[in-house]
């Protein structure tokens, strides 16, 4: 499952991230920032995956979801 903030955010390109905290895989998806600079955490996973490669297929399965609208 997903957490997402907003949806003004079909144009831009996203970027997914995996990282370990805590003992647990996670993902986030963010895009840039404008006109500050920087990026914005557009998603993030509400779960920790107890292995990588788990927490990139569903990542990526949100970005798919996301970018498909």
């Amino acid at each position: 499952m997903i957490t997402a903030f907003d949806n003004d955010f079909t144009s831009k390109p996203h970027v997914l991230h995996v990282f370990e905290q805590d003992g647990g895989w996670h993902w986030g998806i963010t895009v840039p920032r404008s006109p500050a600079g920087g990026f914005r955490v557009i998603a993030f996973s509400d779960r920790a995956f107890r292995h990588e490669v788990d927490a990139r297929h569903d990542g990526g399965n949100a970005m798919g979801t996301l970018v498909a609208g």
